[in-house]
């Protein structure tokens, strides 16, 4: 059995109008029943809250949004967000879900701490998909992690996942930007204490979402084991990383 924490980033969540990606949502779904019914244990981490908020109440994204406006955003959308998740994965996958909010003083309190690593494990074991998401409505500017993917390392810390699998829109790690330079070399393997000169090759962040290259890595600093980044967009993404051991993307161990 294999213990997995996935996370997916908002740009595979959210069309360009900042509505919901169903079409996403539903694959990614089956690709988890199938890690589940081969014998998985999956946490998924989600971004897609305040993107969500935008496109159900048809707001344009604007580069001065404030951080209540956020908030308030991340309120609205989480209840859309999981509406999708319980429609393809309960309802079309049966998969049982379970919503799970945390802030950064959530693993620094020791009792929350405990409290969440409990109920983590019992969801697991009774084989619900915990859908984990930073508590955007109370966290503020000075305690946000930046990144889910941060989380995603804190939460496979706390259940002792074997991998962590950040999806996103580019096929991994590049020596340069992809989406400037289409001949850019994609780096398969990164050795955690060489992480240095990769953070001098990541980009800044970029579109909708909080994270970037670098914060990936600064989540496989964060970690305790192995981290694959990959394309959410490839087929079969999630099989050929924990069912057949291959690596689509860039892993850092």
């Amino acid at each position: 059995m294999s213990r997995v924490v996935i996370k997916i980033g908002t740009n595979l969540l959210t069309l360009e109008d900042g509505s919901l990606n169903s079409e996403f949502i539903e694959k990614i779904s089956r690709e988890i029943k199938k890690l589940v019914t081969n014998g998985s244990e999956v946490a998924l981490v989600t971004s897609g809250a305040v993107a969500a908020g935008r496109g159900e109440l048809k707001i344009d994204r604007v580069d001065n949004e404030t951080l209540h406006e956020k908030q308030a955003l991340a309120a609205v959308g989480q209840g859309s967000l999981m509406q999708k998740y319980y429609k393809y994965f309960t309802l079309g996958e049966d998969i049982r879900i379970a919503q799970i909010l945390l802030t950064p003083l959530d693993f620094e309190n020791l009792d929350t701490l405990q409290n969440t690593h409990n109920t983590l494990k019992l969801l697991l074991t009774r084989k619900v998909l915990p859908i984990v998401n930073e508590n955007d409505v109370t966290s503020t500017d000075e305690l946000k992690y930046m990144a889910n993917d941060k989380l995603a390392a804190r939460v496979a810390n706390l259940i002792g996942a074997d991998s962590i699998i950040l999806l996103t829109d580019v096929d991994g790690m590049f020596e340069e930007e992809p989406h400037e330079n289409p001949k850019a070399k994609l780096v398969k393997t990164i050795d955690k204490r060489h992480l240095k000169k990769y953070f001098e090759m990541a980009g800044a962040a970029k579109a909708n979402g909080h994270g970037g290259m670098q914060t990936k890595l600064e989540a496989a600093k964060l970690s305790e084991c192995e981290v694959f980044i990959a394309n959410g967009n490839t087929k079969n993404v999630l099989s050929k990383i924990v069912l057949n051991n291959e690596n689509p993307g860039t892993v850092i161990r």
